[in-house]
């Protein structure tokens, strides 16, 4: 393994971002500042379905960046994955959680319907068939189907130069970020189709960044980082000229939505190029992570049932937190593991 990375070290780079080679990263590396953009995004994504306080665009933030995260995590390897593989890894990771809880979720529609005298239609909707019983479920799905696609995509280009991945990736990127930033304020989407015209660009962009992860030239890498950024920060400023140019108001939504993910890129960006060290603390955090975006609506329901949740809400984030942090950390020494 020495003599390996002695020779990557003193290999001759190019000079030029055109020629750029990839390194060989382990998929156990945990990236020190990712790690906590995780537990940062779970906690805001968790803020907002507490109390209607919480800024909407910090949720949307923490939401996009962990759209980008899933996403770029499935091609940071120089190899591709199988894709039978791959299906399994996701159908492990994401689809028997997504059944499990959806199951969880809809048994208390259930009880809802029998202790309140609440109707079929009032729980229960065909499009729960595509995001499951809970509405933040709808991220697991998505994210499978995001990652067959990223994974199918990487295997039919494997042997293509990574200029010619990444930078159509990001191109891409930015122009879905305008096309659906734009869209959705025309067009007034429906569950899930809402959801997905937000993640849709994460696609695109995920797949870059996870590629530019294994590029082994510094230099190479912030360039690629900055042409990310850049790219969705235009596409945010265009966003803002065609609204403008149109002189209608409810086109400023599709302005928030391309702001928020030029943002989020950034952030991302900033976040991969300084990793840091990490931290015993933030290692645990970021384990519970996916158990507290799960679990927290759970949680949520008996303050407000118990009208204990409407007066403070920072000492509510706090409890949701906190309560479904123990959750996930006990379920995880249990065979329940595998759904959080």
């Amino acid at each position: 393994m020495n003599s390996l990375a002695d020779n990557l070290t003193v290999r001759t780079l190019p000079n030029s971002i055109i020629g750029v080679k990839t390194a060989v990263v382990s998929r156990q590396l945990r990236i020190a500042n990712i790690e906590r953009l995780r537990i940062t995004s779970v906690f805001a994504v968790v803020s907002f379905h507490t109390h209607k306080w919480f800024p909407n665009n910090l949720c949307f933030v923490g939401l996009i960046i962990l759209l980008l995260c899933s996403c770029a995590f499935v091609v940071n390897k120089p190899e591709a994955y199988g894709l039978v593989d791959l299906t399994k890894r996701k159908t492990r990771r994401l689809m028997v959680p997504w059944v499990f809880w959806s199951v969880v979720y809809g048994g208390l529609g259930l009880a809802k319907m029998i202790l309140r005298n609440v109707s079929f239609s009032d729980v229960f909707s065909p499009m729960m068939l595509l995001t499951g019983t809970r509405i933040h479920l709808w991220y697991l799905p998505f994210v499978f189907v995001a990652a067959m696609l990223i994974g199918f995509v990487h295997r039919r280009i494997r042997n293509i130069p990574e200029r010619f991945k990444i930078v159509p990736a990001i191109l891409i990127g930015a122009l879905s970020v305008l096309t659906f930033s734009i869209m959705q304020s025309y067009v007034d989407l429906w569950t899930p189709l809402v959801q997905w015209a937000l993640g849709l660009p994460a696609i695109p962009l995920g797949f870059a960044l996870g590629r530019i992860m294994l590029v082994q030239d510094v230099r190479h890498r912030r360039n690629y980082y900055l042409l990310a950024t850049l790219s969705t920060a235009v596409a945010a400023i265009a966003c803002i000229v065609l609204v403008r140019l149109a002189n209608e108001m409810h086109l400023n939504y599709g302005i928030i939505i391309a702001m928020r993910y030029s943002i989020s890129v950034a952030i991302i960006c900033s976040a991969l190029y300084w990793q840091g060290h990490l931290d015993a603390i933030s290692r645990e955090l970021a384990s519970l992570s996916y158990g507290i975006y799960l679990i927290h609506p759970l949680v949520i329901a008996p303050f407000y049932l118990f009208g204990i949740a409407e007066q403070h809400p920072l000492v509510l984030l706090f409890l949701v937190l906190s309560v479904s942090s123990l959750i996930t950390h006990i379920m995880r020494k249990t065979p329940l593991k595998q759904f959080v």
